[in-house]
């Protein structure tokens, strides 16, 4: 695998990881109605299943350019949830 193929292609399965945790956020941050304890497991767990499948099939379609893949995967939803932590620090504390 090319390195910008894998550095963009991680980025890009990074953030769909962070689809289900972050439309619970979202709904929860709107402040309606709020998201029970299990519907949050259940959006962690979807979302390591998903990475946890894609560096699988990754790792066993090449040998070539995982290290960049995981790293840039890890690196997306890391930036992802850091802007979304601001976020909610932000609404918790009262300011937009």
């Amino acid at each position: 695998m090319d390195f910008s193929v894998a550095v963009i292609a991680g980025a890009l399965f990074g953030l769909m990881g962070c689809v289900a945790p972050a439309m619970l956020f979202e709904r929860a941050l709107r402040g309606g109605a709020a998201p029970s304890l299990a519907s949050g497991i259940a959006a962690v767990g979807a979302s390591f299943v998903t990475l946890t499948v894609v560096l699988l099939v990754v790792y066993t379609a090449t040998d070539a350019g995982f290290l960049e893949f995981g790293s840039s995967m890890v690196a997306s939803l890391l930036l992802f949830w850091g802007v979304e932590a601001v976020r909610g620090w932000r609404a918790a504390n009262g300011s937009r």
